[in-house]
């Protein structure tokens, strides 16, 4: 059976509030009484009950994290972020998954709720304004990751820039040389129109008219770059920008396994900066999103706004890596 207070307290002969305040290192208790309570804790292996902490705290140090999935890297490297920043203040996670489906986010963040999370971490919202006819509901600090949207006066948001990321890696492309440049989509939301945006603002402040035919659709997975390869080729696209590293990563395989030459073909250009960028064949160039720090951004803010401390909204700006997989046009 678990060692309670009132088994400790019998045994030293003492009061279970004086145990309490003991391992609490109240002041009311002398020092003798604190160490000897405490030295009997350990060598009985009390391990303290944090469901009774939390009820009288009225907190559970816990933050609900709802993902789209976890098999996604880019969740991995916001996850790493945010593990790294709660570790200091001794929170501990609770994960749920929606799959891309607003509706099973809105049920996620319900059943976080229901489990008394401090505060919630929503990565790559679906459920947008869907959210305004739970807020009352929530009633608690809400960050959401990846995206702008506000959910009352409990929300925040800590975002990259990525509409500057796509723009940055249009005028990369743009300086070698490139005017036909394509650009595979990811899936609707914030961060795929942004995307988009920065890509077209890109070639239209260099006075390049983008054809309807070199913006492609896609869900921001490694297929969309296996099937647009051909497409692209067709069309005499030189370079090509991905909603993210995954589809680009898709097309250098796809490239490889059709003898097509990057960047000698075609020049790649993906987003987030995954590591596998790194160490694909040819290196591939992209755009760094911060995701780690996004993570870390987004745990400190919910442990902020917790403590009713001061809390605004975050966005980071894009960084371009250039590596191997882009080249000036020949």
């Amino acid at each position: 059976m678990p060692i309670s207070i009132k088994t400790i307290a019998a045994k030293a002969n003492v009061s279970p509030s004086t145990v309490s305040r003991a391992l609490h290192n109240d002041p009311r208790i002398s020092e003798d009484t604190r160490q000897a309570v405490q030295t009997l804790a350990h060598e009985m292996g009390y391990m303290p009950s944090q469901v009774a902490r939390s009820l009288v705290l009225q907190r559970t140090h816990t933050l609900g994290v709802v993902v789209t999935t976890i098999a996604d890297p880019y969740v991995s490297q916001v996850m790493a972020g945010v593990e790294q920043a709660i570790a200091a203040d001794g929170y501990t996670l609770l994960l749920a998954t929606s799959n891309g489906s607003a509706e099973r986010e809105l049920q996620a963040v319900e059943s976080l709720c229901q489990r008394r999370v401090d505060a919630l971490l929503v990565v790559s919202s679906r459920a947008g304004d869907l959210y305004s006819s739970q807020l009352h509901q929530i009633g608690r600090p809400l960050v959401m990751i990846n995206n702008i949207q506000k959910v009352g006066s409990q929300g925040y948001s800590v975002c990259t820039d990525t509409a500057q990321g796509a723009q940055l890696a249009t005028e990369h492309l743009l300086a070698l040389g490139h005017r036909r440049i394509a650009f595979i989509g990811g899936p609707p939301g914030h961060s795929g129109s942004e995307r988009r945006r920065g890509y077209l603002d890109g070639l239209r402040a260099a006075g390049v008219e983008p054809d309807l035919r070199w913006l492609l659709p896609g869900v921001g997975a490694a297929a969309d770059g296996q099937r647009a390869l051909p497409w692209l080729l067709d069309l005499d696209v030189t370079g090509v920008i991905c909603y993210n590293d995954l589809t680009a990563l898709g097309m250098l395989a796809a490239a490889r396994e059709a003898g097509v030459e990057i960047p000698g073909a075609l020049s790649v250009v993906g987003m987030d900066n995954l590591p596998y960028g790194a160490l694909s064949t040819p290196r591939l160039t992209t755009v760094d999103q911060g995701m780690a720090e996004l993570g870390r951004r987004a745990a400190q803010m919910a442990i902020a706004a917790i403590a009713d401390g001061a809390v605004a909204d975050v966005v980071l700006e894009s960084r371009l890596v250039v590596r191997e997989s882009t080249a000036g046009v020949e």
